[in-house]
């Protein structure tokens, strides 16, 4: 396996002067989940044993409250969504065995499979369409080896999200195959709508629906590096085995700081939604000047857009062009094999945001 795209492309440009290339929102210090003084009582009595494999019971029962089908003992606490996606295809591995996936999508939903052995086979979404879930094109593609169909809602690069209801059909089209549903929900506490606090998830409605997630892109904690599945709990027995073999268990350190997080950090969610639709807001004045360079597909929920560049521009040249003129760095679609659009980070913090907004509208 080599580096992808997306990592080269980041990591050559971090000196940018505003970052918008990421997908999460503005990173969180430790004085914000836990107050200095509450620091010592909060940390001081962890000892460095090892923590459960599954995570603590606490961290566990507080991560299946953000699902409405689930319960404790259909969650496995990982190392970020990284290691149970690794866990999942690892449990799921056997020979001859295919993967559907939707894309554009972030790239280890489709590379690690491929590194395990799967046949991957992607469907791509379709702009024209509005990036709506294409079930009837989805169950064309599964067959007697398909093991699994993974959507991401909502999805990152577009913000799109797809709709409860056609997931619940999908998720019966499948029910004659050996085929699980998984759903990448890491930003389903980001949505755009003031009126509601999450997306409703569908994992556990049905044996066949599993979902991955974690605490990093919603709440600002990346590199606490904590994430979990959602899912039936013989599946969350073979996935803890493997888990085993990796990396055994997340340390009580992390799990304590992310049980706080979780526990007491509605109100950073709320302010991450709020900075997340004034950042909304100022791409959309950008877009009202350019209406015959720049569109969209409205994203739904989650902290990243992804503009189409109407004139046939180079999105690789305009990101180049952005960074080297502007300080302002935006992540082009070949990352996602989508050229013409890109992605932009609407979860950054709002004055930085307003500066690269003014850049990019000069540039454009």
């Amino acid at each position: 396996m080599i580096k992808s795209f997306l990592d080269e492309w980041l990591d050559a440009r971090v000196d940018a002067e505003i970052n918008l290339g990421e997908s999460g929102v503005a990173n969180r210090r430790l004085s914000e989940i836990i107050p200095s003084d509450r620091l010592a009582d909060a940390l001081g009595d962890i000892d460095f044993d090892h923590n459960p494999t599954r995570g603590s019971d606490e961290l566990r029962a507080e991560a299946a409250s953000l699902y409405e089908h689930a319960g404790p003992g259909n969650v496995l606490i990982t190392a970020g969504a990284s290691e149970a996606i690794l866990a999942y295809f690892l449990a799921r591995r056997e020979e001859g065995c295919n993967v559907v996936v939707l894309t554009p999508a972030f790239h280890s939903l489709y590379d690690v499979p491929a590194a395990l052995g799967f046949e991957v086979r992607r469907i791509a979404l379709d702009y024209e369409a509005g990036f709506r879930l294409p079930v009837e094109q989805i169950v064309a593609r599964v067959d007697a080896g398909t093991r699994c169909v993974v959507l991401t809602t909502p999805n990152n690069p577009m913000g799109t999200v797809f709709d409860a209801e056609e997931i619940l059909s999908l998720a019966g089209a499948l029910e004659g195959y050996d085929c699980d549903l998984m759903l990448d929900e890491q930003y389903r506490l980001l949505p755009h709508d003031d009126t509601i606090s999450r997306f409703a998830s569908m994992a556990c409605r049905t044996p066949r629906i599993l979902s991955v997630g974690s605490a990093g892109k919603c709440y600002g904690a990346v590199g606490l590096r904590v994430g979990w599945v959602v899912a039936e709990e013989g599946l969350v027995e073979k996935m803890d085995a493997v888990k085993m073999l990796t990396t055994h268990a997340i340390s009580k350190m992390s799990d304590r700081v992310c049980l706080e997080l979780m526990q007491n950090g509605e109100k950073l969610l709320k302010a991450n939604r709020a900075a997340i639709g004034r950042n909304k807001r100022g791409l959309q004045e950008v877009m009202a000047h350019h209406p015959d360079k720049i569109a969209w597909v409205e994203p739904k929920g989650g902290s990243v857009a992804f503009p189409y560049l109407l004139d046939g521009a180079c999105s690789r040249a305009f990101g180049e062009r952005l960074y080297t003129k502007a300080g302002v760095l935006v992540l082009p679609g070949e990352a996602f094999e989508c050229p013409g659009f890109f992605r932009i980070r609407l979860g950054a913090e709002p004055d930085g945001f307003a500066r690269a907004m003014d850049r990019m509208n000069a540039l454009l």
